[in-house]
Order: structure tokens, then sequence, then C-alpha cells
């Protein structure tokens, strides 16, 4: 049998950017979305950090990326040439990167010239919904698209025009800047204050906003939102979105981690001895998880409340899973004396849920993919990019010093 693909024949910008995500998932073990929540979980991430995905790195890129577009442009190249070009110069920008010895985050930091994912690749989609990229083309399209024009004695202000491709008011790159031999991820002042601006204007209301405009530094050390201080000074509907995605994160670990309890209780079965002592050891987490979900306000939460929010994002929540997840809810909350991971209800619903969303895939019922099982899957707590999120706040707070 072929080994499997993941692929498209008609798609868009956003199909792209989610279809890259998906597989960057499938490359983390701990991070898949082995019981179907993922559409929950983006709405949630969108919620709060509007504009951003799991592939960002560093917010220098949302510079270097139309420098590039720009320097091309001014050099008369168009469409596909354009695109070609701006591709050999994002190649050209990873060494130019090493060289200035910042490596954190360097999109390419492994592979080198070789990566195919590029930062415009990557970026394309935040850049059009920080409005930085001010039309919905492509990036071989984006040549067509007049960029900004200056006044007639050419020294003075950028005169904005409604046709400009990129955001004329974006902070000119360093002088000779293609032929630069060395280059880093610092933020000028002038860079930072812009891009600042920009995201706070495209995402009024939201976490990503109020953290922006707070321009704290954020300890690398906090997993989640709403353990950061910065975060928890959040008030009104923002903080009513950070405590809806932290119930969710709380409450849907605790049915990852007895979906792997079911996983280790199969691999024995199937005498697959490099796992022994992996059932024992989630049962265990499962009943740590427990005391902290008992703890939590689980038992006060309106999902009705949830269901709205992931509403306003336009991501439907199928009936299935939003019965799961109510399902899930209500039996957490029924605190019973007995280990969770012996609760007959909780084993059939979670291992039905994995047996709906996968059929033949399910591992729980397919020996094939239990073979190849590496021990855990998908016993990571959501986060919604809040990694990613904080270094690309940390770079902006590190600009405004």
């Amino acid at each position: 049998m072929p080994p499997a693909v993941l692929a498209w024949l008609d798609y868009s910008e956003a199909d792209q950017r989610r279809a890259r995500e998906i597989i960057r998932l499938f490359s983390q073990p701990d991070s898949r979305d082995e019981l179907g929540l993922g559409s929950v979980r983006d709405a949630l991430s969108d919620t709060l950090f509007p504009g951003t995905s799991v592939l960002l790195t560093r917010a220098k890129y949302f510079l270097f990326v139309p420098w590039l577009y720009q320097e091309g442009a001014q050099r008369r190249y168009q469409g596909a040439q354009l695109a070609s070009w701006v591709d050999r110069q994002e190649r050209s920008l990873i060494g130019k990167l090493r060289n200035g010895g910042d490596s954190a985050g360097l999109i390419g930091g492994v592979v080198g010239d070789q990566v195919q994912n590029l930062p415009s690749t990557i970026y394309w989609n935040s850049l059009r919904r920080f409005g930085i990229l001010r039309h919905s083309v492509s990036p071989t399209q984006v040549g067509r698209v007049r960029d900004v024009s200056r006044s007639l004695d050419d020294a003075s202000e950028l005169v904005e025009r409604p046709d400009a491709a990129w955001d004329p008011a974006m902070p000119a790159p360093p002088d000779d800047f293609i032929n630069l031999t060395s280059c880093d991820f610092a933020l000028t002042r002038d860079e930072t204050t812009w891009l600042a601006e920009r995201i706070s204007a495209a995402v009024p209301d939201t976490l990503l906003q109020f953290l922006v405009i707070k321009g704290a530094e954020h300890p690398q050390s906090n997993r989640f939102a709403w353990d950061d201080p910065a975060v928890k000074t959040a008030t009104g509907q923002i903080r009513e979105a950070v405590d809806e995605a932290q119930r969710f994160s709380v409450a849907m670990h605790g049915a990852a981690l007895l979906y792997n309890v079911l996983l280790a209780e199969r691999a024995k079965e199937l005498g697959l001895n490099q796992h022994d002592g992996k059932r024992d050891a989630f049962a265990d987490d499962l009943d740590r998880w427990r005391s902290g979900a008992e703890a939590s306000d689980l038992r006060g939460w309106d999902l009705d409340q949830l269901w709205a929010l992931v509403a306003e994002q336009g991501r439907p929540v199928s009936p299935p899973t939003r019965a799961f997840v109510e399902q899930w809810v209500d039996l957490v909350r029924n605190r019973q004396s007995h280990r969770l991971a012996d609760h007959e209800y909780a084993r059939t619903l979670v291992a039905n849920r994995e047996l709906r969303q996968k059929r033949g895939q399910a591992r729980l019922r397919n020996d094939k993919l239990m073979q190849q099982w590496g021990g855990a899957s998908g016993t990571s707590r959501l986060n919604f990019r809040w990694p990613v999120v904080a270094r690309l706040l940390n770079d902006i707070a590190d600009g405004r010093k």
C-alpha cells in the first residue's frame, strides 16, 4: 500500500495554511488532535489571537517578507518572476540571519536554503489579516497591484494610494538591505511602533490587542496564556474568552489521558512490550488531572457560552463533537469515588469517539496502526498557540526598550 499523503486540487491560501498546520501537528505526537476537537481549539485560538498560526516564529518576518516583495517590484519583476525572485532572496536570508547570530525561530534553521515552507508562505495569511498586505491576492498576483507612490519631489512623506499592495506606513528596510551579509530579528523602535499599531488596529477587543498594547514581556516558562501575569490583568469579554479556553483545555485533557490509557491497554494485549508500564503511568496522570479538575470551576461551567464563542468565529462544530464534549464534561462534574481509568461509561465514551472520528483508522480497532504507536498520542494540554504568540509579543516588547 502506498504511503498516505495529504493533497488538494482546488484550494485557497487559507486552505493551504490550515493544511500546513495539520502537517506540523502530525509531527508532534503529543499535540495531535486524536479526539477530533480541532474545530473548537481553532475557534478559541482565533478568538484570543486572531491572525496567528502555530507556524509563526518571529515578528521581524512581518517586515522581511514585504520588504522583499517591494524590492522585487522596484526591480520590475511581476507575477511568477517576482515570486521566484523573492523565493531566492528568502533562501538567502537564512544565511544572513545565521551570520547575524540570531537563530531562534529561524525558518530554515535546520535544513538551510532547502526548506520547503518559506516565510512568505507561512506569514501570508497573517500579513493580510493585520492589514500589512492590503489585498486578497496570492504571492504571484501581488506584483500586479500598484505600490505606493511618492510626492512630487520624492523627498517627503509617502502619498498613500488606495490600490497600494503594502501598508504605506511600513518602515523602510535598512540601506542596501538585499546586499547585506548579516541581519537579525531585532526590531527597531520605529518598526516596533508600526507593527504594534498595525496589529492593534486589526484585532480590536481581543487578548492579542490587549497584550500588544500592554507591551509586557512574557516568561517562556508559562505554557498557557492564563498563567501569564499580564493575561491575568485582562477584564471583561477578553477575560471571559481566556476563562473559556482554560476550562476547555482542562476538561478535555482528561479525555486525552483516558484515551492513552486505552491505547496502552491495547498495546499490552498485542504484546507490545516496549510500552510496558504506560497504562499505569497514564492512569496516575489521569488521577492527578482529576484532582485538579475538581478544584477548578468546571462544575459551574455554562457550555452555552463556549458554543456561542465558537460560533462567533464561523467555525461550525458538528453535533457529534458537541455531544461528546457535553457528555464528557457532565461525567467530570459527577465526582465518582473510583478511578476514572476504570470507569466503564467514560471508557466507552472515549473509545466510541475515536471510532466515530477515525472509523477504520481508529487505533483501538486497527492493530496495524497500534504497532506504530509511539507511546503517547495527544496527551499535551491545549495551549491555543500561546508559546508562538508569546515569542512574537516578546519581540515587540524588546523593540520598545
